[in-house]
């Protein structure tokens, strides 16, 4: 069922209080540890197609490197969702698999990243901004990316754990309320669409209640301009559609969400191929690439989930694929926030991903029990330290693109059955 799952990757506990402690990932401010540049030589201006515009920017932006013990567990895993199985980190002289080094029992400030539970087991729940897990189930949900295997092992703080763990917490902790993403997210991965099942309190749940919360949930109140709740809405629905029967009830809901807020973004897109830096709230541009990279990069990261595979040439997809291969070249030699930094390297090798079969698909390169893992090999190739930020230095600008990961060969997105009753709009949903 996993593989399955991972073929359509590309198609791919909780309290209520976690909402209210907690501000959408943009308001965090700047993290505490930039990427650095790269290390290559200044870049000409980008020529050529775009496919091979995509490709150096994938290639440039793949020679960042974080660091194990200096950047945070929640920044490493934004390098896991766009770099999976091929995101490395420097340790040393040493590099080491970044999905590796989480696993191995690391702790951070002193806690462990992976705590065992009554129902299995979770990643270290909120803290500080950029620390553990932002938000219910975020670690895992963005790691599905990888199409890490149930029985993967993780070394917690008080015994070892499998991804089915993780999942079977997940399933046990939900509540009614905000912040079911990344729940969601994992959740829709790793079970089938009609599941079903009782959480630690008795109450009923299914994937379709959870693409229910989502649904209902107003874009203008999610995480990141709502971008991320779209994006596992989508995925969601894709992986639905795999079985091959028509959308109905919760899911054609579902569907029609995500068709109003693809239009949305394409309205309130800029001339130069950006998106609206103001999200879903109204037209805007900014100057400061990290502004766009932020607002760009997770705009086109959904969209890549979202569009079917017809709609991937038409020119406003294309201009927005290549503003941002542009900006993260042109801006390849200043330092950058790893959040906003991965998630529009991801929308670049998402693209990659559908519009070149059998490009950038995850493939496992780690063994599944603890004790069969490799220890750290001594770093191939030319790649980058990332130094701690110097105080008042300027923040930089740039763009995003990708980088793919090993595991299971992940398909392509399934292509949304036309659906003809229309979802009301009157109601603005962020």
């Amino acid at each position: 069922m996993v593989c399955r799952r991972i073929a359509c990757l590309v198609a791919v506990a909780v309290a209520v209080q976690w909402a209210f402690e907690r501000p959408a990932c943009a308001q965090y401010g700047k993290e505490p540890v930039f990427l650095a540049p790269s290390a290559s030589p200044p870049a000409s201006t980008p020529t050529g197609t775009l496919q091979e515009l995509v490709d150096q920017a994938i290639s440039e932006t793949s020679r960042r490197r974080m660091t194990a013990g200096h950047h945070t567990p929640w920044q490493i895993v934004h390098g896991i969702v766009a770099l999976r199985w091929q995101c490395m980190l420097t340790s040393g002289n040493m590099e080491v698999n970044a999905i590796e080094w989480l696993a191995a029992g690391q702790r951070h400030n002193g806690e462990s990243l992976w705590q065992v539970t009554p129902y299995g087991g979770t990643g270290h729940p909120f803290t500080k901004p950029y620390a553990f897990e932002g938000h219910p189930t975020q670690f895992m949900g963005y790691m599905t990316m990888a199409n890490i295997p149930l029985n993967y092992e993780f070394r917690a703080d008080k015994g070892v754990i499998t991804v089915k763990d993780i999942i079977n917490d997940a399933k046990m902790q939900v509540i009614q309320g905000p912040e079911i993403t990344w729940t969601l997210w994992a959740l829709a991965h790793y079970e089938e669409p009609d599941a079903q099942w009782f959480n630690a309190r008795g109450e009923p749940w299914s994937i379709e209640r959870l693409v229910s919360i989502q649904t209902d949930e107003p874009v203008t109140i999610g995480a990141c301009g709502g971008c991320h709740g779209l994006f596992a809405l989508a995925y969601s629905r894709n992986l639905y559609l795999l079985r091959g029967k028509p959308l109905s009830g919760v899911w054609v809901a579902a569907d029609q969400k995500v068709k109003r807020y693809v239009e949305e973004a394409r309205s309130l897109q800029n001339g130069d191929g950006s998106f609206s830096s103001n999200n879903f709230k109204g037209p805007g541009y900014s100057q400061d690439y990290l502004t766009r990279l932020s607002t760009s990069g997770h705009q086109l990261e959904w969209l890549m989930i979202a569009l079917p595979n017809r709609r991937l040439s038409e020119p406003w997809v294309e201009k927005a694929v290549e503003n941002i291969a542009r900006d993260l070249l042109n801006s390849r030699r200043y330092p950058a926030d790893c959040g906003p930094l991965y998630h529009a390297l991801h929308a670049l090798v998402l693209y990659k991903q559908r519009t070149v079969p059998g490009a950038q698909e995850p493939v496992r390169t780690s063994e599944l029990k603890l004790v069969d893992r490799n220890k750290p090999k001594p770093a191939a190739g030319t790649f980058v330290a990332v130094p701690a930020p110097q105080p008042g230095a300027p923040a930089p600008q740039m763009t995003v693109t990708p980088v793919l990961p090993p595991v299971t060969p992940v398909p392509l997105p399934v292509t949304p059955a036309p659906i003809t009753a229309d979802r009301p709009t009157d109601t603005k949903v962020q």
